[in-house]
């Protein structure tokens, strides 16, 4: 028996993991960047991959489960993820497969029956994410209306600005969370900065980093691809909002969350049908607010990007705050605007 790491850009070695997978109802996803190979006697006998902070697609041959290939496994994927600086590691399983890798040491964040299971190990993790927003929490009285919003922003426009001021004046505090997945066109740090500026005129407003813990690749890897299987995507979005429901919410009192109309996709739309399910339960009114229209146009941030492709700057800045603009008119926004025309991702 041996290990090896695959050529993922070898078609012919990765088609062999493909069907490995597929014998065990899993499939190999775009996203990974190193896959380990179990063989024996020229047999593939088990498997795993590595996406980001992720552990995925890990499977042994049912007849030879039981022979702690799992943990061989674990341990030499735990090892490439140390050589490559990350120290805070998650691992996606189905939750009747959960128990054997807390035995080796993860602990389950949260899960979204029957599909999936979020576990972690290493440095920080969901406890220093907890006491990180702590540090955020706004002076109100915990009976007060608390608000939250999440927002990808890319980039911010006046319908972002539009929400985050309808909250500000129905809500005593509002927690504005931006993604920080940076799998946008507009790099995180843009984003946070256009957010931050976009808001100031709101007293009450906090905005907050939304870590691994808010639609990150970790949580929902699916909301960042163009085409996935909804069941899957359903249940991803559900997984991202029960851990909300179960640690953000009680960490800063939140009483309701703030979502715009989705008319065009259909992953936002999955995501606000996952919300208004499950956060009632745990006392979160979720609020749907009327997309933001001008000149009888829905704002939104693919509409901007658009203009941007188009390099049509005079609607653009009927859609954006100023502080967008200027950033947008700024030699800083240029290799941001030049990968926007020649992409065709929809984030």
């Amino acid at each position: 028996m041996f290990y090896y790491s695959i050529n993922i850009n070898d078609e012919q070695e990765k088609e062999k993991i493909v069907r490995f997978l597929h014998k065990l109802n899993l499939r190999y996803e775009d996203d990974i960047e190193f896959t380990l190979t179990v063989v024996d006697n020229n047999e593939i006998i088990g498997t795993g991959s590595i996406s980001g902070k992720i552990l995925k697609c890990i499977g042994v041959k049912p007849e030879r489960q039981g022979e702690g290939i799992s943990a061989k496994i674990i341990t030499y994927l735990m090892q490439e993820q140390f050589k490559r600086g990350r120290n805070h590691i998650f691992l996606f399983t189905s939750p009747d497969k959960a128990d054997r890798f807390i035995n080796l040491g993860f602990q389950e964040v949260a899960s979204a029956e029957p599909n999936f299971t979020l576990l972690e190990m290493g440095i920080g993790g969901i406890k220093k994410y907890l006491e990180n927003l702590k540090e955020h929490k706004l002076r109100t009285n915990d009976k007060k209306t608390i608000s939250s919003i999440v927002v990808n922003a890319n980039p911010f426009t006046l319908g972002h600005q539009y929400l985050v001021k309808k909250a500000s004046l129905e809500s005593d505090a509002v927690y504005v969370f931006v993604v920080k997945e940076d799998k946008s066109l507009f790099p995180f740090k843009v984003r946070f900065n256009l957010v931050k500026k976009g808001c100031q005129e709101f007293e009450n407003v906090e905005v907050i980093n939304g870590g691994d813990y808010i639609i990150s690749n970790s949580t929902f890897p699916t909301y960042f691809t163009r085409d996935s299987e909804e069941k899957i995507v359903f249940m991803q979005a559900t997984l991202d909002v029960n851990i909300f429901a179960k640690y953000i919410v009680p960490t800063l009192n939140i009483k309701r969350r703030y979502i715009g109309e989705e008319p065009y996709c259909g992953t936002t739309n999955l995501y606000n049908k996952a919300m208004k399910q499950i956060l009632p339960s745990v006392g979160v009114k979720v609020v749907e607010v009327p997309r933001l229209k001008i000149k009888g146009v829905a704002v939104s941030a693919s509409t901007v990007r658009n203009l941007i492709k188009k390099s049509d700057f005079i609607k653009l800045q009927e859609l954006i705050p100023e502080s967008t603009y200027r950033f947008l008119v700024s030699k800083e926004a240029y290799p941001i605007i030049e990968k926007i025309k020649s992409s065709r991702s929809r984030h």
